[in-house]
C-alpha cells in the first residue's frame, strides 16, 4: 500500500472562491497552490471551462503518478508535514471516508497519470460560491472574505490585490469597499450548472466553505435544487462555517440529506475567540453552538479550531472549557474527533506557530506539560490521553521548522497595524 495515496485525485473536484479549479484546499500552501492549468498555462476556471478536461491537467497527472509510486509530491507538502508531526492529515481523513483503494486506481490510471473520467466519476465536490463573509479573521484575507476589503486597503494602501489568475480591483460605494469587477461570481454561469446537473446523480459528498456559506444565496439554492431532484438523500454535506448565523431554513433543508457534517470555526472561547474571529461576538456564537449541539442525526458537528500564534497558549484551557463547562453532548463526541479538532495555520507564515522563537516555544511546551497534569487530575485516563495527544501534535508541528528569522518582524508589524485599525491589543494574546 502506498503511504502517500489519497483518493481525491481520482474522485474529487475542488473549486476556489473565484472559480479556479485546484487539486484540493490543502495544496494552497505549495508553490503552485494546487491550481490546475491547461496546455497554454491558463488556470482552469469552473465559470468558463469544461470540468472534465481539468481532471487530466498536467499537475493532476503528476500527483497521481507520485501517489502510485508512494512518493510525496511537492503539492501535497501540507499533508506530509502534518503526518510527520502526528497530526491527522486531510489525506488520512479522506482515506477513511472513501472505499477507493490503490487496487482500484492502479489498473485504471495510465502510465502518464491520465484517467478515463467516466471510469472515475466525481463523487465529491468542494464548492465555494464566492467570498462573501461577515468576519475578517486575523489569519484570513480579501480572497476568502469580502469583509477584509477595508482592512486590506488600510493595511497596504492599495485598492487592488492579486488572487490566482486575476487582479481584483476594489472601489468605494458609499461607505463600503466592493469588488468593482464582481470577480467572485463565477457560479452565475449557466454552463457550470448544466455540467454539474449532468453528473449530480453520482454526487455522494459536497464540501462547502466560504466566504461564509450561510450568507451566500447560491448555497441555499443549490441545496433546494438537490431536494427537488430527490438526490439529497444520497448526499453527505460537509461545512466549515463561522456559525455567526444558523438559520432555521438551513436546518430544515439539512433534514433531507443523507448526513450533514458541520465543522464550526471556533478557535477558543470568550475574548480569544473574538480577537481571532473579528468582529464575531462570543455569546451570540455560543448560542448557535448550543442550538447545533441539540440537532439530531443526521447532523454531526465539531469545533474546527485553527491554531495560530494568537491562540496557541489558549488551546489547553479551551479543552478544559469544552469538557468541564460547555455542556455539549454531541459536538466532538465521536472517536474520530474527540474533544477538539485542530488545524494548524500554515499560512500566512507570520501567524504560523513556527514563527515563534525557541524561547517562546519552550515556554509553550512547559505550559502544556502543566495542563497535562490538570487533565490527569480531572479526567479519566482515556480522555486525558486524548487531550495530551492534541497538545503533543501542536508542539511536534511547532518544532518541525523555524520561521522566526524570516517572518518575526512581519508578525510584529502586522499585529501592531491591525491592532491600530481595530482598537485591539495583540500583546494580550501573543505568547
Amino acid at each position: 500500500m502506498s503511504r502517500t495515496f489519497c483518493p481525491l485525485p481520482w474522485n474529487f473536484q475542488a473549486i476556489r472562491n473565484n472559480g479556479d479549479i485546484r487539486i484540493c484546499c490543502q495544496a494552497n500552501i505549495s508553490t503552485n497552490r494546487g491550481l490546475l492549468t491547461n496546455d497554454e498555462g491558463r488556470i482552469f476556471n469552473a465559470g468558463t471551462d469544461n470540468l472534465d478536461k481539468a481532471r487530466n491537467a498536467q499537475l493532476m497527472k503528476e500527483v497521481r503518478k507520485a501517489m502510485i509510486k508512494g512518493e510525496w509530491h511537492a503539492t501535497c507538502q501540507r499533508c506530509r508535514q502534518e503526518e510527520e508531526s502526528g497530526l491527522d492529515s486531510r489525506r488520512q481523513y479522506e482515506f477513511r471516508n472513501w472505499k477507493l483503494r490503490m487496487s482500484d486506481v492502479e489498473q485504471g490510471t495510465k502510465e502518464d497519470g491520465t484517467i478515463e473520467v467516466d471510469k472515475f466519476p466525481v463523487a465529491y465536490y468542494d464548492l465555494r460560491f464566492g467570498n462573501k463573509c461577515n468576519l475578517s479573521c486575523r489569519m484570513c484575507g480579501p480572497s476568502d472574505s469580502s469583509a477584509w476589503y477595508e482592512d486590506h486597503v488600510a493595511l497596504t494602501g492599495s485598492t487592488e490585490y492579486q488572487d490566482t489568475h486575476m487582479k481584483v480591483q476594489l472601489e468605494k460605494k458609499g461607505t463600503q469597499w466592493v469588488d468593482a469587477n464582481k470577480s467572485y461570481q463565477w457560479y452565475l454561469n449557466d454552463d457550470f450548472w448544466k455540467q454539474l446537473s449532468e453528473k449530480d446523480d453520482g454526487i455522494k459528498h459536497i464540501y462547502m466553505a466560504g466566504g461564509e456559506p450561510m450568507l451566500i444565496r447560491e448555497h441555499f439554492r443549490f441545496l433546494e435544487k438537490c431536494v427537488r431532484k430527490n438526490i439529497s438523500k444520497n448526499i453527505i454535506l460537509e461545512y466549515n462555517t463561522n456559525l455567526t448565523i444558523l438559520p432555521d431554513k438551513v436546518l430544515d433543508l439539512w433534514k433531507s440529506f443523507k448526513e450533514v457534517r458541520v465543522g464550526a470555526s471556533i478557535d477558543g472561547y470568550g475574548d480569544v475567540f473574538e480577537f481571532q474571529r473579528y468582529p464575531a461576538k462570543w455569546q451570540e456564537v455560543f448560542k448557535n453552538l448550543q442550538k447545533l449541539d441539540k440537532q439530531p442525526r443526521p447532523i454531526f458537528s465539531w469545533l474546527a479550531c485553527t491554531v495560530t500564534v494568537y491562540n496557541v497558549t489558549h488551546i489547553p484551557e479551551f479543552m478544559l472549557w469544552k469538557i468541564n463547562e460547555s455542556d455539549f453532548q454531541r459536538i466532538n463526541s465521536s472517536k474520530q474527533k474527540p474533544i477538539l479538532t485542530i488545524h494548524m495555520a500554515h499560512k500566512p507564515e507570520h501567524l504560523n506557530v513556527r514563527v515563534l522563537s525557541d524561547e517562546k516555544k519552550a515556554q509553550i511546551k512547559s505550559l502544556f506539560e502543566e495542563y497535562k497534569g490538570k487533565f490527569r487530575e480531572q479526567w479519566e485516563s482515556d480522555l486525558a490521553i486524548k487531550a495530551e495527544k492534541i497538545l503533543d501534535r501542536i508542539t511536534n508541528y511547532m518544532d518541525g521548522g523555524s520561521y522566526f528569522d524570516q517572518y518575526n518582524d512581519q508578525l510584529v508589524e502586522y499585529s501592531h497595524k491591525l491592532d491600530s485599525l481595530r482598537g485591539e491589543s495583540s500583546e494580550k494574546f501573543l505568547p
